[in-house]
């Protein structure tokens, strides 16, 4: 309750089903506005294939157009991601301690050689306060994903399941904007504030050294029961926080 002299943010309300799903794309009738960049163009539109492969049912698929390395045997620099759509952005702080679970399925490439040190999933918040400019990046390393996981490209599986944990000690790491510091582990502020304020979700289809086709399926962001602590709530987009985690 306020008086005359004091005002409230105004409040934000996400009603979620008991399954939890908060938003997602199954890709049933389109590629649902999902892109593909970091190829030689900048952004192009993920093909939809309206089929059945393997454990895909519709999917996204992309195709590797450019390659960058420094060194034989080195890793490619030039990586492309599937880009999500807007309904994915803005404010899922309420997806916080849930998980980003998706499908990547390997077609074709040599999966005997990975890009290892590449990051499967990134997260922007361009309008968070960064360790020493503007924005904040969160990544998922995929060397971690991958051992997370019960199955493995390496070993001939065409198709690979993710889920990821929404909590800041499940192996995120976090942009600090000095190219002289390791990234770290973000603070608990850290990833509220970007899930609140999504200005971009790119999960990596670049997974080898080579050229290579992979497709994207299933992709669900979900969470049962809401675990935003009351230190983050003093604004819907938590931009401002206080946990001390």
């Amino acid at each position: 309750m306020t008086d005359a002299k004091t005002s409230s943010y105004d409040g934000t309300i996400t009603l979620v089903p008991p399954s939890g799903a908060i938003v997602g794309s199954n890709f049933l009738l389109t590629n649902e506005g999902w892109n593909i960049v970091g190829n030689k163009a900048l952004s192009t539109s993920a093909t939809f294939e309206p089929y059945s492969r393997g454990k895909l049912n519709h999917y996204v698929i992309g195709t590797e157009d450019k390659i960058s390395v420094n060194k034989e045997g080195g890793e490619d620099s030039a990586l492309w991601y599937f880009e999500a759509p807007s309904s994915f952005l803005g404010n899922k702080g309420v997806s916080y301690g849930g998980h980003l679970s998706f499908m990547l399925a390997a077609f074709s490439g040599d999966f005997n050689s990975l890009n290892d040190g590449a990051n499967l999933i990134q997260l922007d918040c361009a309008e968070c306060i960064g360790p020493v400019g503007k924005g904040i990046t969160l990544v998922y390393p995929l060397s971690k994903a991958l051992s997370e996981t019960s199955a493995s490209f390496k070993t001939g599986a065409m198709e690979v399941s993710f889920s990821v944990e929404l909590l800041e000690t499940s192996g995120w790491l976090k942009d600090t904007q000095n190219t002289l510091k390791e990234w770290l582990p973000p603070s608990q502020c850290d990833l509220i504030q970007v899930l609140s304020r999504l200005s971009s979700v790119r999960i990596l289809g670049d997974l080898t050294r080579w050229h290579e086709s992979v497709a994207l399926d299933e992709v669900m962001v979900a969470n049962t029961v809401s675990k935003i602590p009351v230190c983050a709530m003093v604004r819907p987009d938590a931009s401002v926080c206080t946990c001390a985690a």
